[in-house]
């Protein structure tokens, strides 16, 4: 079977689009078939990104989206002629051969104001059109699987759902020498809180920084460490951190390695993960796999994907997401028992399973 695969998003920074890409990666890798592979890539640094062996080749393609989608992969594909085609979100036209499309959630149709003006346009013009002419669709969630049946009518035969499992690397350290680490490298040398993710408004986190400057009140030696690459909006983040001058308290290292990521979780007192809607939430899995005490929003996702292994809080109400860190902070009992439900909970997902739930589809189709 040959594949072709756009992975233009690795080595973007783009957040769980590009970690989709690299666990499937790393998965396709570990099976055994003697499956050819055509990698699409944008970025200079993505072949470095994952170790493939030979059954992977890397074709370089532009990173414009009109130009990648629209020309360079009809072209290539009709050069190639692989069995099958997977992208995300958008399918490029004139596309003759068997098609998979990951859509991993509908925020775009759902929250209008949370993605740029045009971007969000081409998306609920492109992404509806995309799934109905795809031949099978792949999501996250069943929540996302259930909206993308009832927003677009595509029947529920054509949607399956792969479960994201936390990498290898996110499992219990030593909360004392990662700390030393992070903050020899980092200078976060103080007991803090952690978020990690895009800054963006759908994130919730102009929200998590006003309940944690209440909580910081009785907890004042506490921070705050807001990972992730700066995206739209959030200019409004950094404007509300100095209204509530807690600007000296509120660290923003930006996009931390996959290498240094674990690092953060093992360090921290506990995880915060307030999103008002997502398709899977991945950072939740990957703090409890890591053992540290969860929190995380009702609504969305978010309870299908971390059961009983988080705190949940009402991600529209600042005094709730205050509370449950105040709790967390306060009871040894509540975090000891977070830990162990969180860590239960992970070995629920894995990337082995995950990628051969996505190479089940593509024997299916090929």
């Amino acid at each position: 079977m040959k594949v072709a695969i756009d992975v233009h998003s690795l080595g973007t920074q783009a957040g769980g689009n590009e970690t989709f890409y690299r666990q499937l990666l790393q998965g396709l890798s570990g099976d055994t078939s003697a499956n050819k592979y055509t990698l699409l890539y944008t970025e200079p640094q993505a072949p470095s990104l994952v170790k493939l062996d030979d059954r992977f080749d890397w074709v370089k393609i532009p990173s414009n989206p009109v130009r990648r989608i629209c020309f360079s992969i009809p072209a290539l594909l009709n050069s190639l002629q692989p069995d099958l085609f997977h992208c995300q979100y958008i399918l490029p036209p004139r596309v003759k051969t068997r098609t998979v499309l990951t859509i991993h959630d509908l925020a775009h149709e759902h929250y209008v104001e949370f993605a740029p003006r045009m971007e969000g346009f081409r998306m609920r013009r492109l992404v509806p059109w995309s799934a109905g002419r795809a031949d099978h669709i792949i999501t996250v969630s069943e929540y996302s699987a259930t909206d993308i049946e009832s927003l677009y009518g595509i029947p529920r035969s054509k949607i399956t759902v792969a479960y994201q499992g936390p990498a290898p690397q996110f499992r219990p350290r030593a909360k004392d020498i990662s700390r030393v680490q992070v903050g020899k490298k980092y200078g976060i040398c103080a007991p803090f809180i952690l978020y990690v993710g895009r800054l963006q408004a759908r994130k919730n986190l102009v929200r998590l920084t006003e309940a944690y400057a209440k909580t910081r009140k009785d907890h004042p030696d506490i921070l705050l460490v807001i990972v992730g690459k700066p995206d739209l909006h959030h200019e409004k983040l950094l404007a509300k951190v100095d209204e509530l001058g807690i600007k000296e308290a509120v660290i923003f290292p930006g996009y931390i390695s996959a290498d240094d990521l674990p690092l953060f979780y093992n360090a921290a007192e506990m995880f915060v993960f307030p999103s008002v809607f997502e398709g899977f939430g991945l950072p939740v899995m990957e703090s409890m796999a890591s053992g540290v005490p969860t929190i995380t929003s009702q609504g969305s996702c978010l309870a299908e994907v971390a059961g009983d292994g988080a705190l949940f809080v009402d991600p529209l109400s600042v005094d709730s997401i205050e509370n449950a860190m105040a709790q967390i902070l306060e009871s040894s009992e509540l975090r000891s028992q977070l830990i162990e439900r969180g860590l239960r909970r992970s070995t629920c997902f894995s990337t082995t399973a995950f990628a051969e739930k996505v190479l089940a589809v593509y024997k299916s189709l090929a």
